[in-house]
């Protein structure tokens, strides 16, 4: 297995990428990174074809792509795909042989739970299955169809977290709006992770921000890629991507909401996110951030927050080169004029 460490040697001279930031050459897009049980972290990521990316024990088409990488305190980022985790692929309920798009992981209790994105058979309309495993490299075993609204509304990019002993998920939830409209919705789920219909809760939609619309191409008004995270203030925030996947304007938002996963109202944007997006790529091409990223590259989002081994708040994310995505990790601190990935 080729991994990148967390070392000063990950910084090429004039990369402009921290010391802290890993990179990877292997081609992932919707990255999602946890602590496995053995103390190595583990990214998935959207299905790629077989003759995509280094390989390091993987071999043909991967439904979720598995990059194994680090331990302790050191998470860097691998250029090797060592598994597929979800191999028999997304499931009765979904197209024959269709793509897995941006699962999402959690350990709880002694098992692992993904929720993932898979065209719904029959009529293409973009859903959410659940599966579970003992292991995070799985293979994790399809439970079926865990979301899909009603009049053909797109539920995708599940992030499931554990808070205070339950398993919720986070997800983009298009059932919430209307016309080119989207939406961000949490909710708490069951022990075998099927969701408790009656706790959801809307956690933002494209109408409470601009920048989703910005020079944008096609009609709709893109908020995805949630992420939930408490913080050291004891607040819960909300990450999220926003405009065009497929450009240097895909950025990262920043929402405040408040001391529950679950709050009574919609989250905030933090500092000036109705306008602008927090973390993004800050060339003339992006949207003026209020951050950039290690690297600067284009089009980051689908950032993800994880906890490393020795506790410290780390995330992954994919940024665009033209054509395609690829996965890096950093550290995210609190200085007192916000949040900062390095």
């Amino acid at each position: 297995m080729t991994t990148t460490a967390a070392t000063p040697a990950t910084a090429a001279p004039g990369s402009g990428l921290s010391t802290l930031a890993s990179s990877s050459t292997f081609p992932l897009a919707d990255p999602d990174t946890l602590l496995a049980k053995d103390g190595t972290y583990v990214t998935y990521g959207t299905t790629v074809g077989a003759g995509t990316g280094a390989r390091c024990g993987a071999t043909g088409r991967l439904y979720v792509p598995v990059l194994v990488h680090g331990s302790g305190s050191s998470v860097g980022m691998a250029d090797c795909a060592s598994h597929d985790a979800l191999p028999s692929g997304p499931g009765a309920w979904a197209e024959p042989g269709g793509a897995v798009w941006a699962p999402g992981v959690a350990r709880f209790g002694n098992r692992f739970f993904m929720f993932y994105t898979a065209s719904r058979k029959g009529s293409g309309q973009k859903c959410i299955g659940r599966a579970i495993s003992d292991s995070a490299r799985g293979p994790f075993q399809n439970q079926g169809e865990w979301a899909c609204p009603d009049a053909g509304r797109w539920a995708l990019d599940a992030n499931p977290f554990v808070a205070g002993g339950n398993l919720y998920v986070t997800y983009r939830d298009d059932a919430i709006a209307s016309g080119a409209e989207t939406g961000i919705s949490t909710v708490r789920t069951d022990s075998e992770g099927r969701a408790i219909w009656d706790t959801r809760r809307d956690m933002l939609k494209s109408t409470d921000i601009t920048w989703d619309t910005a020079k944008i191409s096609g009609g709709t008004h893109v908020v995805e890629n949630p992420a939930m995270w408490k913080a050291a203030d004891g607040d819960w925030y909300l990450m999220y991507s926003g405009n065009n996947w497929d450009s240097a304007r895909y950025s990262t938002g920043i929402a405040r909401c408040g001391a529950t996963p679950l709050p009574g109202s919609r989250c905030t944007p933090i500092r000036e996110g109705v306008s602008r997006p927090f973390f993004g790529y800050t060339g003339s091409a992006g949207l003026n951030p209020i951050r950039g990223l290690p690297g600067n590259h284009q089009g980051p989002g689908g950032m993800d927050v994880f906890d490393a081994a020795d506790g410290t708040a780390r995330v992954v994310w994919h940024w665009w080169n033209g054509s395609t995505r690829f996965p890096m990790t950093g550290v995210l601190t609190r200085p007192s004029t916000g949040f900062l990935v390095s």
